[in-house]
């Protein structure tokens, strides 16, 4: 850090730097600050040993006048000029996930700590970044290394416990190396991984330790003693500046620190550099002073002072050679950092797409898992059910989905690794294909799909691992059926190219389509189009057949147009010179049998006629699910129970849940058009279904997106999988609930409307109800016709949403607003059963009279005279 300052005051005249070293002590610090404080110092850039102590005196200093640059750790306080230095909480943060993707999210670890500030900063990030991977267990050891030794005796003692731990995080890089020390002494057979922090240049510094293999990695701690300078001479010269300078960082590992030790070592030599040209330049300009005072003493030598002067000039002019100089190899380190940051993003934004590749795949397990479960858990939870055919069905189609998915995902590995190895013959083409196919036909037959195989030679013949291109042609395959519409075409053709000695294989459908952005990407790994093709998936089986044909020396092609088709081709070479020997098999061998594609397209099966014993009930549930297996079987688990609507789309499900008003919606939030959230916040948002409870069955299960739901006004989360009994119970307790509130409206009849603004909207909208019912009581033709046409809703959807919530209808209710008016007019006003009659919107005192006694059982003029005797 010192050496950074001495070198960027190198371009600064007229500067002087006092330093000062407290050796880790509070009071030697807080004594420094007065004593420069006392020498006048016109700036203060101090690094607090400690928060706490340190607050008090540099608050002080900054109330004197006297600007404050914090270096590498904060006060306790805002009070202070500007701040340089790295975020030690996202230093923690960045641990966490270093450690959780070494360790594969599972594993024991030993975070070793000390108690500055820095290290409190890094801990709590830490902690708070590795409570995302519940996986980690995480031992802490805190405690002095150096005289009292009791943090090492902490760590020695943990690990002769004799249990098991992965890895090693320590603050610092002196504290891991320490640990890694103690660790080999202690002759433990099992290896471990050890992560510090600071990244230091050196023989004794990080670099060097991970270079060495003594340490897996670093995290990068910049000192930022260069930037406090250029801040500082800001600061001095009243030009604007930053007052919050976060410095960034990175991890250094076998990946990046051979870089990393280059690049700090062009820079201390650099540095070391500009010291000498700083030292060089300080003894010329002394030298031009002695001779400009001799000049001035002996007149005489004015010929020596003109040599002088000359020989000034030459250092001058030499200077800003060295300036130049310098500038250039400053910008050329520039350079190589903007290299670094961009390797930085690329990195980074590699890790954010396995992350979004790890979301959606954990939401295609959950969607399977509760398929198999939820039956499961229904034949566990009574000993005389029995699991239907048609449940073993579904379960064992589920089980193939997750298979497939976990198949994928080891061939993947294997290529990575370099272990997918080809095991190549020469095979009929055709024959080959018309295997594949003969899987697919069932689902082609029973979906009135045009399913050909079209060729030019039948007895064309290539050498392939058969087992890769089944693999390739399946995925191909089940994409087209996939998008293909009911009654729509798929044709495999099948062509040699005699000029390139090739043969081609096309897969073409007159399906949804993809748009050229998704065209572009469709054969990246974990991509997640926009574009029709945009389902849930995993972004994995197209990313993995083109890494099978590149095993091929062979390619694989995409063309599409939106609405109208794909088209899938590949391409192989004729012949086995273009593979090495070991890759190629004498014997011409079959096949193995492929995946039943079955499951790929979600086709669920046929209904199931209702039974004539089914329950029946007014209560109205729709169903939100685009998965077809799960929707079926909730519409089918919940039809006993309840009217059941279903939707597989954000787009249908709101239409229908405006259209007919259902009693609940069940909704899935990861939708193929669209986010859950999307339609859930304009259900709640909508006058006509605020009111209706709207329950999540999701695979997403983070407290953020239980956050959000509860934002938005949802009424309950249930996360995939799940208990079909629990989400019933759910449904219940919900419809229960509402009948509860809809018997507070009812007993809350409106006498009088408060003029008070409610931002709910039930209650808003039950207060504008019974504001326009108050306003034309008066008139016996105001009904259900004309209260909906000022409420800006149809007849029917009113009548839906009064239903809903007071469990009348409208001109129900409307009477018995004007039964209890009538009530308060008899008991306050002095006027005749047919005035009250008329002011209530009765056009008889006859009707009035036969309404009231159907209400209360008594006539208006018995009402009154009770009620004034008791009164």
């Amino acid at each position: 850090m010192e050496n950074k300052m001495r070198g960027e005051l190198a371009f600064y005249d007229n500067v002087d730097l006092l330093f000062k070293d407290a050796q880790g002590n509070n009071e030697v610090q807080v004594a420094q600050i007065k004593e420069l404080v006392e020498k006048e110092v016109d700036l203060l850039i101090v690094s607090p040993n400690e928060e706490e102590p340190l607050t008090p005196v540099v608050e002080q200093v900054f109330k004197r006048g006297i600007p404050v640059i914090l270096l590498d750790r904060k006060t306790g306080s805002n009070l202070y000029s500007a701040f340089v230095g790295a975020d030690n909480y996202q230093i923690g943060q960045m641990a966490a996930n270093y450690v959780s993707n070494i360790l594969g999210g599972e594993g024991k670890l030993v975070e070793i700590k000390g108690g500055s500030t820095p290290f409190i900063e890094r801990h709590r990030g830490f902690i708070n970044g590795i409570k995302k991977f519940p996986g980690i267990k995480v031992s802490s050891v805190e405690g002095d290394w150096g005289v009292k030794r009791d943090g090492e005796a902490a760590f020695v003692q943990l690990v002769k416990g004799g249990e098991h731990f992965d890895m090693i995080f320590a603050h610092n890089d002196i504290l891991a190396i320490s640990a890694q020390r103690v660790y080999a002494a202690l002759n433990r057979s099992e290896p471990i991984k050890i992560l510090g922090v600071d990244g230091l240049d050196g023989p004794e510094g990080g670099l060097q330790y991970v270079s060495d293999g003594l340490m897996d990695a670093t995290i990068l701690y910049p000192t930022g003693g260069d930037r406090a300078i250029q801040l500082a001479m800001d600061i001095l010269n009243n030009r604007p500046y930053t007052k919050e300078n976060i410095l960034k960082t990175t991890v250094i590992d076998q990946s990046n620190v051979e870089v990393m030790k280059n690049y700090t070592d062009e820079i201390s030599s650099l540095e070391a550099d500009i010291n000498r040209m700083g030292e060089k330049i300080t003894q010329q300009l002394n030298i031009f002073k002695t001779q400009q005072n001799l000049l001035f003493a002996i007149s005489f030598l004015f010929l020596v002072a003109i040599i002088l002067l000359v020989f000034t000039w030459k250092l001058l002019v030499e200077r800003r050679r060295i300036e130049r100089s310098l500038q250039r190899r400053n910008q050329e380190i520039l350079r190589q950092k903007d290299e670094i940051l961009t390797m930085s993003e690329v990195a980074e934004k590699a890790n954010k797409d396995k992350l979004t590749f790890f979301t959606n795949i954990s939401h295609e397990f959950r969607t399977p898992l509760t398929l198999i479960q939820t039956p499961i858990d229904e034949y566990l939870a009574n000993d005389e059910e029995k699991i239907s055919r048609k449940e073993m069905l579904l379960m064992r189609k589920n089980i193939g989905r997750l298979m497939r998915l976990i198949n994928q995902l080891m061939d993947f590995r294997r290529i990575d690794s370099a272990k997918m190895r080809l095991q190549v013959g020469e095979l009929e083409v055709v024959a080959f294909l018309e295997n594949i196919m003969s899987a697919f036909e069932p689902m082609a037959k029973k979906r009135d799909i045009q399913f050909k195989l079209l060729f030019d030679e039948r007895n064309s013949s290539l050498w392939f691992d058969p087992n890769m291109i089944d693999k390739v042609m399946f995925n191909l395959l089940s994409n087209a059926f996939k998008y293909t519409k009911d009654g729509g075409r798929i044709i495999v053709r099948v062509r040699e190219e005699l000029l390139q000695n090739s043969v081609k294989i096309s897969i073409e459908d007159n399906g949804e389509g993809m748009t050229p952005e998704d065209a572009r990407h469709i054969f990246d790994r974990f991509y997640q189009g926009k574009g029709a093709q945009s389902k849930i998936g995993t972004g994995l089986g197209l990313a993995l057949s083109k890494e099978l044909m590149e095993l091929h020396h062979g390619t694989i092609t995409v063309s599409s147009v939106p609405e109208k088709g794909t088209t899938f081709e590949i391409s192989m070479k004729k012949g086995n010179l273009h593979f090495a020997e070991n890759e190629l098999k004498e014997e011409v061998f079959q096949q193995d049998i492929i995946e039943d594609p079955s499951f790929i397209y979600d086709q669920p099966e046929e209904e199931v006629k209702e039974q004539d014993n089914k329950v029946q009930s007014s209560i109205t549930i729709l169903v939100i699910e685009d998965d077809p297996l799960l929707r079926k079987y909730l519409v089918r688990k919940l039809s006993p129970h309840y009217q059941i609507l279903e939707s597989a789309s954000v787009e249908e499900g709101s239409i229908l849940a405006k259209e007919q008003i259902p009693d609940l919606i069940t909704c899935d939030l990861m939708l193929d058009d669209g986010d859950g959230f999307d339609i859930i916040k304009a259900l709640k948002s909508d006058i006509r279904t605020s009111h209706i409870p709207i329950v999540v069955v999701s695979a997403k299960s983070s407290m953020d997106d239980r956050l959000e739901g509860i934002k938005l006004g949802i009424d309950d989360y249930v996360t995939k999988p799940f208990s079909f009994q629990f989400l019933l119970e759910r449904i219940r307790m919900l419809l229960i609930n509402r009948e509860k509130l809809r018997e507070h409206f009812i007993h809350q009849l409106p006498v009088e409307i408060s003029p008070s603004k409610d931002t709910n909207l039930e209650r808003s909208f039950m207060k504008r109800f019974n504001a326009l019912i108050e306003e034309y009581l008066s008139d016996p033709d105001f009904g259900a016709q004309q209260l909906g046409e000022s409420m800006g809703l149809s007849r029917s959807q009113l009548y839906r949403k009064v239903k809903a919530i007071l469990g009348y209808s409208v001109n129900d209710y409307i009477n018995k607003v004007r039964i209890k008016k009538a009530c308060q007019l008899l008991l306050e006003e002095d006027m005749s059963i047919s005035e009250i009659a008329q002011m209530v919107g009765f056009s008889s005192a006859t009707y009035f009279s036969t309404v009231f006694k159907n209400h209360l059982q008594m006539r208006p003029s018995e009402y009154k005279e009770a009620h004034k005797s008791t009164g």
